[in-house]
């Protein structure tokens, strides 16, 4: 990538919603190094001599599985100093043998770039799901269930704090370091 702000959004959409087997390998090979790193939450690919022919293969799996792909790219953050770049998506995939209609479920992505000869190459790549989106690609009428599980969650631990702070276990004082803007003026390197 020349341009990876600009370049990214259609080899993202060449990995995931083409249609063609080939384009998506040419895109792999193209545009992620031969070392590649894949993170996932179903799937690790450490990073490797040559591993970016298995990432292929997940991506290939993954078509397999959902034959039809839809996303959605929102935002892309290029971070030049860092080299990394940061992706707002949402995925719409089914499982081909659910008899569901696929739900749009959102995910953040972060991407790790190596600079070779001005051009910038993809060196890891790492998928980041909330639980209830997540639960919406693989089985999507379980995402109410899940929801449910992180509200209880929720009230569980306000009360547990609740009770923890009432046997003074990190409560807090009546003087707030804060000024009226909610701002803290102390140091915290001194």
């Amino acid at each position: 990538m020349e341009s990876p702000d600009v370049d990214i959004m259609s080899i993202v959409l060449n990995l995931t919603t083409t249609a063609s087997a080939e384009t998506q390998k040419a895109t792999v090979e193209k545009y992620m190094t031969q070392d590649v790193e894949f993170r996932h939450p179903v799937c690790l690919i450490p990073r490797g001599r040559n591993s970016r022919d298995t990432v292929l293969k997940v991506f290939q799996w993954y078509r397999i599985l959902s034959p039809t792909v839809d996303l959605k790219v929102n935002s892309v953050v290029f971070d030049q100093e860092r080299e990394q770049i940061y992706l707002d998506l949402v995925q719409w995939f089914k499982l081909f043998f659910l008899p569901v209609d696929p739900v749009p479920a959102r995910l953040i992505t972060r991407l790790e770039l190596r600079k070779v000869e001005n051009k910038y190459y993809i060196s890891k790549q790492e998928d980041f799901y909330h639980p209830v989106d997540f639960t919406k690609l693989l089985f999507p009428p379980l995402a109410p269930l899940v929801s449910l599980w992180l509200v209880i969650s929720g009230v569980f631990s306000f009360w547990a704090a609740t009770v923890g702070q009432s046997l003074g276990y990190w409560a807090t004082t009546s003087c707030d370091p804060a000024d009226k803007n909610g701002v803290y003026h102390q140091d915290l390197y001194n």
